[in-house]
């Protein structure tokens, strides 16, 4: 529901079915680059990456075209499948800064000489810093103000929709002021960096199975990792349920290593 709102309201689709898939994305080999979408969505049989960016890190538009590819490669076509087949694949992004300087709702698409080479790929981004939100004619206007507005407090009083107040519970991490978002997003990127190391797991593990057996040991030497991670994760006194998002792991779990 809460989804479905959002996609209408920053993009103006209108959505039957949502199917959410698996988010890292798939690599050939270990020595390939991870990468992890904020969401990967079947939306009525098209693929759809919805990405987040509150803080202009310089390299969101390399970094969308990297997503997409991928998602290409991996999603949109079945094996012996015609060429002709290839299933449209669809990128929303909300950005907080200026990345493009137009409208709000910017639409692209990859061109040769300004004509369209494909209609296969579709970038749409929503720039929330474009948005008045002194402007309640939109029809984004309260959606909007979830994101930009830092005052929690002072939300309650701009919102009178009953769905966008819940909404707002569901992304409060993206009210907070630059500096702690920074922080939040710092931690989400040693998430993914330490996620490309978890084959070093599966080594611990085959020594741990010379003793206990094979299977046993590449689970223990994963779950020796991941416990490893939230106790750094502890240390930097990050939210107990973004360590159980990251890792996986149980609120109980992560609350006995304290």
């Amino acid at each position: 529901m809460y989804l479905k709102k959002l996609l209408l309201d920053f993009f103006d689709v209108k959505c039957e079915t949502v199917e959410y898939l698996n988010t890292e994305l798939i690599r050939s080999n270990k020595n390939d680059k991870i990468g992890i979408v904020d969401l990967l969505l079947n939306i009525d049989n098209n693929i759809v990456i919805l990405e987040l960016q509150n803080i202009d890190r310089h390299n969101f538009k390399e970094r969308l075209l990297f997503y997409s590819s991928s998602i290409i490669a991996n999603h949109c076509l079945k094996v012996s499948e015609d060429y002709r087949n290839l299933r449209m694949i669809k990128l929303y992004a909300i950005i907080n800064y200026n990345l493009l300087d137009n409208s709000v709702k910017n639409r692209v698409r990859l061109k040769s000489k300004n004509k369209i080479f494909t209609k296969k790929l579709e970038y749409q981004i929503f720039n929330l810093a474009r948005v008045d939100i002194n402007n309640k004619n939109n029809s984004y206007y309260e959606m909007a103000n979830l994101f930009k507005t830092n005052n929690l407090n002072k939300l309650t009083r701009i919102i009178e929709n009953n769905l966008n107040m819940e909404i707002l519970n569901k992304i409060k991490y993206y009210n907070l002021d630059s500096k702690e978002y920074k922080k939040m997003d710092d931690i989400a990127k040693m998430m993914m960096e330490e996620t490309e190391h978890y084959e070093s797991a599966y080594e611990d593990g085959i020594e741990i199975g010379i003793e206990r057996g094979l299977s046993e040991g590449i689970s223990q030497g994963i779950s020796q990792y991941k416990r490893q991670i939230a106790k750094n994760m502890l240390i930097e006194n990050v939210d107990i349920s973004l360590i159980s998002k990251y890792t996986n792991m149980s609120i109980e779990e992560i609350e006995s290593l304290r």
